[in-house]
């Protein structure tokens, strides 16, 4: 096995402790060929279930058992996208590892937000740059090209740079996106590294291999709906919703108390977040007295700001029987 092998053997294993539950160790068994090396682990299914702290060693342990040559980490990789995973999560060290095309620095993106990049026709530029500012109060950010390149850099490195780091492509589907070499190319892009894509319909409905893709029927909305129609589609994938929520805890922390407050109401009567996740949020976003009296109602409900420990002993317990 060579040295490569064995670094996405190690990558592997992290995205194994990250994402697994049982029925995924069951799958690679099926894989592999070597269900029973799992299913007679000694610790492995047990510490999973339990949340033990050896979890992580066993299975590190066995999956270096179960990937002996190039062809088995091939196919373990291929079987759970764990290539798109390591590429979403760590770009430099996907090169490394994986030996994928250099990722040129892409500054563009706002640290720690959720990185969207918007495919249009230079005609809708100032529409999307609206839709842009919008998405920004809820922890996205969109890289439009007419506007987020610099004058000073090659154009077109700079849109590779959002292609390669994006985690997903909006597509504004209208009458001239077609004909644009540009626009299809960068749906291509999307699609050969297997990111979602999302089209929003204005006069025209998607096509080709993205036809497949439902899309947001946007004509007559103003941007801000457009962004609110996009955080919501974003919020129903399972894949992005943790992260975008992460995003938007940090970026709700530093919004004025009334849109603060307003977009908890709005979250909160979309009813795709649970309640933990809510109150994950509303812990962590820095409330202010105010916001959190106009708020009581979701708070109580969630069960956020709870102080927990042990119940404070009554002063005359000794007059109290067992």
């Amino acid at each position: 096995m060579t040295p490569q092998d064995r670094k996405k053997i190690s990558v592997f294993a992290k995205y194994a402790v990250e994402n697994f539950v049982a029925s995924d160790w069951l799958a690679l068994g099926q894989v592999t060929g070597k269900i029973q090396t799992i299913t007679s682990h000694p610790r492995l299914l047990r510490a999973l279930s339990f949340n033990d702290d050896d979890y992580e060693y066993a299975a590190a342990e066995l999956i270096n058992e179960l990937l002996q040559n190039s062809d088995e980490v091939a196919d373990a990789l291929d079987h759970f996208d764990v290539e798109l995973w390591y590429q979403q999560k760590d770009p430099e060290k996907y090169q490394r590892v994986f030996g994928g095309l250099t990722v040129k620095a892409a500054d563009f993106w706002l640290p720690g937000y959720f990185r969207l990049f918007i495919s249009h026709i230079s005609a809708n530029k100032a529409r999307m740059s609206a839709v842009k500012i919008a998405l920004a109060h809820w922890g996205i950010s969109a890289f439009v090209a007419h506007e987020d390149i610099q004058a000073s850099r090659e154009w077109r490195d700079e849109v590779e740079a959002g292609l390669e780091t994006m985690q997903v492509l909006v597509a504004l589907v209208q009458p001239g996106f077609k004909e644009s070499d540009w626009c299809a190319q960068e749906v291509g892009y999307a699609l050969g590294r297997k990111i979602d894509v999302i089209p929003l319909r204005a006069g025209m409905d998607p096509f080709g291999f993205f036809g497949k893709f439902q899309g947001i029927q946007i004509k007559g909305l103003m941007p801000d709906a457009v962004a609110l129609e996009i955080v919501r589609t974003l919020l129903r994938k399972p894949q992005h919703r943790d992260e975008l929520l992460r995003s938007m805890s940090s970026t709700f922390a530093t919004l004025q108390s009334e849109r603060k407050v307003s977009q908890f109401l709005l979250l909160d009567s979309w009813m795709i977040t649970s309640d933990q996740q809510l109150r994950i949020m509303l812990e962590h976003s820095a409330l202010s007295d105010y916001e959190k009296q106009k708020l009581k109602r979701i708070s109580s409900r969630v069960e956020a700001f709870k102080i927990s420990g042990a119940t404070p002993t009554p002063a005359n317990a000794d007059d109290i029987p067992f």
